[in-house]
C-alpha cells in the first residue's frame, strides 16, 4: 500500500507542470531595457515638473479665499469718503459721566441677577417642601400634583395627524446641482 501511495505522489509530481507565463502575475509586465542616459533625462524631467508644481501651489496657497461678504460694490467704492463717518469729540467730563454711569448700571444688573437667583431658589425650595407634606398627607393628592398638565402650554394642531401614502406614487429622484465655487 505504501508503495502505490508513493509511485502515486511520484506520478502526480512528474506530470504536472507550471509555465513560466503562470508562475508570474498577469499584470507584471517585462522590464525594457533602457539607457541609462535616457533614464536620468527622463528622471530629470520628472523632478523638474514636480518642483514646478510644489511652486505653483506654494505661490497659489499664499492668496486667501474670496469671501463674498468682505468685497466692495464698485460704485459704492467710489464714494467711500462720503460714507465715513466721524466719531464726535466727547470732552473728559462727559467720557467720566458716561464710565460712571456704566459702572452704576454694571452693579444694578448684577445685583438684579443675584436677586432673582435667590428668589428662584427659595422657589423650587417651597415647592419641594411642599411637595414632600402633600406626599406625607396624601399620596393619591401628590401624583395628580406630580402629573403634567396639558393646558399649561396650549398647543393647537390642523391638520390630518397622520397622513396615508398614496398608492402608486413614485417619488422624484431630483438632481443635486453643486454651486460650490473652486478656488485655485
Amino acid at each position: 500500500m505504501l508503495k502505490l501511495v508513493s509511485h502515486l505522489n511520484s506520478t502526480f509530481s512528474r506530470n504536472l507542470h507550471i509555465s513560466t507565463p503562470l508562475s508570474g502575475s498577469v499584470f507584471m509586465k517585462r522590464q525594457k531595457k533602457v539607457d541609462p542616459e535616457v533614464a536620468k533625462v527622463r528622471e530629470a524631467r520628472k523632478r523638474k515638473k514636480l518642483e514646478r508644481e510644489i511652486r505653483d501651489m506654494q505661490k497659489h496657497s499664499k492668496k486667501p479665499k474670496p469671501v463674498e461678504e468682505l468685497t466692495i460694490d464698485v460704485r459704492r467704492a467710489k464714494n467711500l469718503p462720503e460714507r465715513i463717518r466721524e466719531m464726535p469729540v466727547i470732552s473728559e467730563e462727559k467720557a467720566e459721566e458716561r464710565a460712571l454711569i456704566l459702572k452704576e448700571y454694571t452693579k444694578f444688573a448684577h445685583q438684579q441677577r443675584l436677586a432673582d437667583e435667590k428668589w428662584l431658589k427659595e422657589s423650587i425650595k417651597r415647592q419641594d417642601a411642599a411637595l414632600k407634606e402633600l406626599k406625607r398627607v396624601s399620596p393619591d393628592l401628590y401624583n395628580s400634583a406630580i402629573q403634567f398638565d396639558q393646558n399649561l402650554l396650549p398647543f393647537h394642531f390642523k391638520g390630518p395627524s397622520l397622513t396615508p401614502p398614496i398608492k402608486g406614487y413614485v417619488s422624484p429622484d431630483g438632481e443635486y446641482v453643486d454651486t460650490t465655487k473652486s478656488w485655485t
